[in-house]
């Protein structure tokens, strides 16, 4: 959180200076970095992008086209698979129940775990958006938790938190909101992961300047502990968002231009494709040599439990009583 303008920042959920990690870089048109809280293991985009910035910068609506897929069919089919995968996972270890899909999008995960059987209610701020997924998926969607009904077997926060102004208070909210025995999961980018160290300001998973926080796993879990929530299970397991991650973020460390392979996987017409520029080009020929690559990187994040990605599994922690 910032002191002013051209002030010292300082930690937003210990007030500990914070040391400058990375940066300044240029995104979107404007130059920003990235300080870190070592107390908290947390860090936080300076300078904030004020609201009407962050308007501008969602504004595409992208999730309220195509049923709210991104990319071409081969990549959907992959993410897909993935997230089949994913509620396979949760299944496994837990009964189906209701879930509350938190920062729900266009609606297509939740959709996936409603036909997997489950009683599905989506969280989306923006009322376009929530309004897309409702009448895509035909699921409940609210746009403040508030107006949610009941309580919750299982809570998800998918790729959601780094980008809010106020993860904790979001964290508490879904505390009061969990059932007996609920479990919350939370997947964020791993600012602490091999590839982000290796990548430095290039890291795909970065994002300047819409993520706001930027957690490595040791200030995920704290900010779930102080959020009254006790992590039971921590995982890397999330393939496609790394192995994606190493590829897009060797590109960007190699020079090319920054995140030109993603923009060119999310053209949908052969039309834009023929008129694609040069440094998608290269991206897309450079993916002979960066793929090896970034399967080795895979390899080796996995032998040393620092990928690209971090999900815990959370429950309440027990209230503890004076003896």
């Amino acid at each position: 959180m910032p002191r002013t303008p051209n002030a010292q920042p300082y930690c937003s959920f210990c007030g500990a200076d914070l040391e400058q990690k990375l940066g300044p870089v240029l995104r979107r048109g404007e130059m920003y970095s990235l300080f870190y809280c070592n107390e908290c293991g947390v860090g936080e985009t300076w300078p904030r992008p004020d609201t009407e910035t962050l308007a501008r910068l969602y504004a595409p609506g992208e999730y309220r086209a195509d049923e709210g897929k991104r990319f071409i069919a081969p990549i959907e089919y992959l993410f897909e698979l993935h997230k089949k995968w994913l509620i396979w996972r949760i299944g496994a270890s837990m009964r189906v129940g209701r879930l509350l899909d938190v920062g729900c999008g266009s609606g297509y995960l939740a959709s996936l775990f409603a036909g997997a059987g489950w009683d599905v209610t989506g969280l989306e701020r923006d009322e376009n958006t929530a309004v897309h997924a409702r009448e895509t998926y035909q699921i409940p969607v609210v746009t403040d938790i508030a107006d949610a009904d009941g309580h919750f077997d299982l809570i998800m926060i998918n790729h959601v938190l780094e980008h809010l102004d106020n993860p904790m208070m979001l964290l508490e909210e879904c505390k009061g909101r969990l059932a007996a025995g609920g479990k919350l999961v939370v997947a964020v980018p791993n600012f602490g992961s091999l590839q982000s160290i290796v990548a430095g300001d290039g890291w795909f998973h970065l994002d300047l300047p819409i993520h706001l926080y930027h957690f490595s796993e040791r200030g995920l879990v704290t900010l779930l502990s102080k959020a009254g929530f006790t992590v039971v299970k921590r995982s890397h397991a999330d393939w496609i968002q790394n192995i994606y991650g190493w590829l897009q973020s060797l590109l960007n460390r190699a020079g090319i231009s920054h995140n030109s392979l993603y923009d060119l996987l999310r053209i949908k017409d052969g039309a834009s494709v023929l008129k694609m520029q040069r440094p998608a080009l290269i991206s897309l020929l450079s993916c002979v040599w960066a793929l090896p690559l970034a399967l080795i990187g895979i390899f080796v994040e996995r032998l040393c439990r620092s990928g690209g990605v971090i999900r815990c599994t959370a429950v309440v922690a027990p209230v503890e009583t004076k003896k």
